[in-house]
């Protein structure tokens, strides 16, 4: 399974609306929405798919993090100070999904600076660090 992460309603919403277009199968994570009290929204889709496809949606959702940042930074500017829980989901390896509490100013500075894909390559690599420590210097891996 492939999963879309959302912090904003408005971007999942149109990227539900692209996969209904596409015709492509989806699934809710309602489990992870109760648990982030709204903060977060997650979209599953099967990686079966063929890649040209996988592309296209990843594209698409390249531009819904776009909009998810913009609409976070203004939602920001309007309620400085008004937000203090927010949370970012990492995958284990067993497969589970935890919610790391993390500053919502944080966030918001992660989504100005990085791509989404690069978000998740940096909790993904911090995920497996700290589940497969290796302790040899970074020169001999």
């Amino acid at each position: 399974m492939l999963d879309f992460i959302f912090f904003h309603e408005t971007p999942l919403k149109k990227f539900q609306g692209f996969l209904d277009g596409e015709e492509i199968a989806y699934e809710n994570d309602t489990e992870f929405q109760a648990s982030v009290e709204e903060t977060g929204f997650t979209v599953s889709i099967s990686d079966d798919y063929e890649l040209d496809v996988i592309d296209k949606i990843e594209d698409y959702y390249d531009e819904m993090m776009d909009l998810n940042a913009q609409l976070i930074s203004i939602e920001a500017e309007e309620n400085e100070g008004e937000i203090e829980n927010a949370g970012i989901s990492v995958n284990l390896a067993d497969g589970s999904t935890v919610l790391a509490d993390v500053d919502a100013n944080l966030i918001y500075k992660l989504s100005a600076a990085l791509t989404s894909e690069e978000i998740l390559e940096l909790i993904n690599a911090i995920a497996s660090a700290v589940e497969n420590p290796d302790n040899r210097p970074l020169c001999k891996r």
